[in-house]
């Protein structure tokens, strides 16, 4: 059963499911798991085994008028040194060059030796990969059609995935020549995306565009002052994060949930690509509000307690995405929100030590789905797997914690991960062990 602190939510909402049958009863279409401020709509959008396990402000600026000046003087390729080194990222939006440094100056030590060889053999991979963004994004809701959900999710995932993996790739290569060959493939990837898609739809398709799509802008900053990529095709790339990418973050970026904690990454990371430091300000301020707001005196965070048997996974799926956006305000702007505490106390660190327990101890996750037909209610308004899905290191939440050890400096947290490294997530926190600067 769910405990008595959230028993008031469940009167409130099954008096709602009872109405809502009633509707569907007398024919009515309204309703169907559709989304809004209710966040009903959030139903659409459920953990799969793909995104459970590791592999492989209201006006932006005009992209063009937003670009580094240093990358339109950089020189040709032939009047470049065989072995020059790549050029720096454009604003750091994940790796700045200070952190980019660390990586190649400790390359040849462990674990950031493995981690590099899993890079470089994603970046080889990815070398071989067509880019296939589609026209229109249209991304079916997942508990409703989950295998038209997971189609259209994929094509972006993995295009993404690819550019990422090759941009980081042209940063961390040993020789001139790899370099180029991953900057060029990642730009490839980013033109197809920039030149081909220009609208999203369907009950998942901003949410979607957002936790798959958002290593495209990582993946853009780290190759943006690279001398191949030409002036034009960096327009149009920021162009599109500016305008489609980003419509789609603004539209979720003020729900309660983790649809929001998605948008505000997203938002986050439009401006910062672009330069908008007004926008990156506004949305540093946002994910204050957000642990103020989202996250429960004892760490836990009810929106997502809601999913009952699945939300431990949604707790993580929450987090992962606003430390990833911490981070963003961290390289951009030098705001550390790792270390804010909100003026109720709450805090990230406070979510994370919760999320910890959870993940040692699933088994005292107290808000399973109800039996019978109070349950079935409840899922109406809040879908969840059958059973409740249990944590791992391999899967999730393992690697958001192989990063926030670091950050954090919290030994058991980095006991928990060090025999699964190197490792590699699946959500915004991609090269977790690369990534770290403590060994």
């Amino acid at each position: 059963m769910i405990r008595s602190g959230c028993w008031w939510q469940i009167r409130e909402t099954l008096a709602h499911a009872v109405w809502v049958l009633a509707l569907m009863a007398a024919g009515c279409n309204g309703a169907s798991t559709t989304q809004g401020d209710g966040q009903p709509g959030d139903a659409d959008a459920p953990p799969d085994a793909a995104d459970a396990q590791p592999d492989a402000a209201d006006a932006q600026p005009d992209a063009a008028d937003a670009q580094p000046d240093a990358a339109d003087s950089q020189p040709d390729a032939a009047d470049s040194p065989v072995d020059d080194p790549p050029n720096p990222p454009g604003v750091g939006l994940m790796h700045t060059t200070a952190q980019l440094d660390f990586m190649r100056e400790h390359r040849d030590q462990s674990p950031w030796q493995e981690a590099l060889q899993q890079l470089l053999n994603d970046a080889e991979n990815a070398l071989g990969r067509t880019p296939d963004p589609p026209a229109i994004l249209d991304v079916p809701g997942g508990y409703v059609d989950p295998e038209g959900n997971s189609a259209a999710k994929e094509r972006l995932r993995q295009d993404a995935f690819a550019a990422y993996a090759l941009a980081l790739g042209y940063q961390l290569a040993d020789t001139a020549a790899k370099r180029r060959q991953y900057a060029a493939k990642a730009a490839e990837f980013l033109d197809a995306w920039a030149t081909v898609n220009h609208q999203v739809t369907g009950d998942d398709g901003d949410l979607v565009l957002m936790y798959a799509g958002v290593t495209l802008l990582f993946a853009a900053d780290l190759i943006m002052n690279f001398d191949g990529w030409p002036p034009a095709d960096r327009s149009a790339f920021t162009l599109w994060s500016s305008t489609v990418f980003w419509q789609s973050s603004h539209d979720i970026k003020d729900r309660d949930n983790n649809w929001g904690a998605w948008g505000t990454l997203g938002a986050m990371a439009s401006a910062a690509l672009v330069g908008n430091s007004a926008s990156v300000a506004e949305e540093t301020e946002r994910i204050r509000q957000r642990i103020a707001n989202s996250i429960d005196a004892n760490g836990e965070l009810p929106e997502e307690n809601k999913r009952t048997n699945s939300g431990m996974w949604y707790t993580y799926f929450a987090l992962v995405s606003t430390t990833a956006a911490v981070q963003i305000a961290l390289n951009v702007s030098g705001v550390d929100l790792f270390s804010y505490t909100a003026p109720n106390g709450r805090s990230l660190r406070l979510a994370l030590d919760r999320d910890f327990f959870y993940a040692l101890h699933p088994d005292q996750w107290p808000y399973p789905l109800p039996p019978g037909l109070e349950g079935e209610l409840w899922r109406l308004l809040y879908p969840c797997a059958d059973e409740v899905e249990m944590p791992s290191v391999t899967g999730w939440p393992g690697p958001l914690f192989e990063i926030m050890s670091d950050v954090y400096g919290v030994p058991e947290w980095r006991e928990w991960v060090v025999r699964d490294r190197p490792m590699k997530g699946y959500h915004a926190w991609i090269y977790v062990t690369l990534s770290r600067q403590t060994p």
